[in-house]
């Protein structure tokens, strides 16, 4: 008898990790099609063929199309704040290489999703999930550089670090005005310089 159960514990191991990497490919599936598609264009049927598992698998696990997202938006398993989590805090610059980095990679996607925004709650999800985050990772990349939290200008400050390096903002030049990658980094550069400037005058 004491020779079965580490064949069960084997048995029981092997089948959680597939479970767990069944997990991960179909929320990696339902990210790759966001980048491609609307929300309203992706179906479970899509995930499904894509991460090799049935429909009624993703249903099991995360109930709607609408769980999937929130359970991939929640693991990051685009490892978008993983790699903004790169960024050193006070490296400006190579903080916004980091961003503009990103915004190339989703940036088309959060369009289509800003298009929905009021009509999907998901996609609002979405938004909102990114627009704490950018407010978090701003809190951090650009400390050195504002006022202590209790300062009643501390606020103004972080907004308009917040602002200097939005997805509208990248948005607005990249896909509006059409400029290079490279102009839109260095309004990006001129905005968040001119910013720490003011602070030290």
């Amino acid at each position: 008898m004491n020779k079965k159960k580490p064949k069960r514990n084997y048995n029981m191991d092997t089948r959680t990790k597939m479970a767990s990497a069944n997990d991960k490919r179909i929320m990696q599936s339902i990210f790759a099609l966001w980048e491609q598609l609307s929300i309203h264009e992706i179906t479970l049927d899509m995930v499904a063929r894509d991460a090799g598992v049935t429909v009624r698998t993703i249903l099991r696990k995360f109930g709607s199309k609408e769980g999937l997202i929130e359970a991939s938006i929640e693991k990051d398993v685009s490892n978008i704040k993983k790699e903004r989590e790169t960024a050193i805090e006070g490296d400006y610059l190579q903080a916004l290489t980091i961003l503009v980095r990103d915004y190339e990679r989703i940036g088309d996607a959060a369009i289509r999703t800003l298009a929905i925004e009021q009509e999907l709650p998901i996609a609002k999800k979405i938004l909102d999930s990114g627009r704490a985050y950018h407010r978090e990772w701003c809190e951090k990349i650009f400390a050195p550089f504002l006022p202590d939290p209790e300062n009643p200008d501390y606020e103004q400050k972080l907004l308009s670090f917040i602002t200097a390096t939005e997805f509208y903002l990248w948005k607005l030049l990249r896909r509006d005005l059409n400029k290079s990658r490279e102009a839109t980094f260095v309004v990006f550069k001129s905005l968040v310089e001119g910013l720490i400037q003011q602070g030290k005058t």
